[in-house]
């Protein structure tokens, strides 16, 4: 009997499961929604339409009617490789980034969050993960409303090991909440705050559970004039150790006509080389919404190449 269970004690930590070593940003997918993007990518406080969810779910009560949405990124400009392009990208060019459907009090939508297939620590890794979120707002006081998300998280995990000629196929359920907060300071002055990911998990069959790492965004947004929005957003993304601000600006040209533009720099506007520059614009129909987006930024590859990354957006109230 001692031989027996001593035996079990020696062999059981041999099928423990083991820790898999992942790139940091390899959960992180994309920001999402060309209105966003066009402005800086600052939102937290503007949160106005059918991506809402994403940016901060307190907004769903700024919302009037019924909107589905979805976003594409539709392509890259660049002498840079694909190798390049992609070095830091979770989703490494993939299209879809966004699908939803919203309304004033709730929202359901499904957000790639990685394509991932590249070398990683003498590894070769390959992740396919999607985010499904329920999203719900309530009117906390007259001037606040409170957001909350629920996400599930679906993943396949392939991990080739390219020294011992191993492979291995491992299939994820994760979980994760984010909340959010909207205040109304002054009639043309609003405040956002949101942080993704509050906590965050995923399990694995085959290894043990990830930590998905917060990220966090508050932001202000000012309209002092019916064809004028301003909005400013500090982000910190605790996946990459990096922090953001983003200012934007959106102008109505015409009745339902949009203009938009943005800036996004790490370390307080200090470093030339690593702002983006944003623009686009917005046309409304009756029932469709339509929003463009191009972001220029340079990569900190040897060449410093430079890209325009275009993101295109289509609502539809019903």
């Amino acid at each position: 009997m001692t031989v027996a269970m001593a035996t079990v004690i020696c062999v059981s930590p041999c099928f423990a499961k083991q820790k898999i070593s992942l790139p940091d940003f390899i959960f992180d997918g994309k920001p999402v929604d060309a209105k966003a993007i066009s402005m800086g990518e600052s939102f937290s406080a503007v949160c106005d339409n059918a991506s809402v969810s994403y940016w901060n779910p307190a907004g769903l009560k700024q919302l009037e009617g019924k909107y589905f949405t979805t976003c594409i990124n539709t392509s890259h400009k660049t002498d840079a490789s694909d190798d390049e392009l992609f070095a830091g990208d979770s989703l490494q060019g993939k299209k879809l980034i966004f699908i939803g459907f919203a309304n004033s009090k709730s929202a359901f939508s499904f957000r790639p969050i990685s394509d991932y297939s590249s070398v990683f620590e003498v590894k070769k890794i390959e992740l396919r993960a999607n985010k499904y979120t329920f999203s719900s707002a309530s009117q906390y006081t007259n001037k606040m409303q409170l957001g909350i998300n629920i996400n599930y998280i679906s993943a396949h995990l392939g991990v080739t090991d390219l020294i011992n000629p191993t492979a291995n196929i491992s299939d994820g359920n994760g979980i994760a909440v984010d909340f959010g907060l909207l205040y109304t300071a002054y009639k043309f002055v609003k405040l956002g705050f949101s942080i993704e990911n509050s906590p965050g998990y995923i399990w694995w069959t085959d290894y043990k559970r990830n930590i998905i790492k917060s990220h966090i965004r508050a932001g202000l947004s000012v309209k002092p004039a019916d064809w004028l929005l301003m909005s400013f957003d500090y982000e910190n993304i605790a996946s990459i150790k990096k922090e953001f601000y983003h200012g934007g600006l959106q102008q109505t040209l015409a009745k339902h006509v949009f203009f938009r533009q943005g800036i996004i720099s790490e370390k307080f506007f200090n470093n030339s080389d690593k702002k983006s520059l944003t623009f686009g614009g917005g046309y409304e129909l009756k029932k469709w919404i339509i929003d463009f987006a191009a972001k220029l930024y340079q990569l900190e590859n040897t060449g410093k190449s430079k890209v325009t990354d275009y993101t295109f957006s289509l609502s539809m109230s019903f």
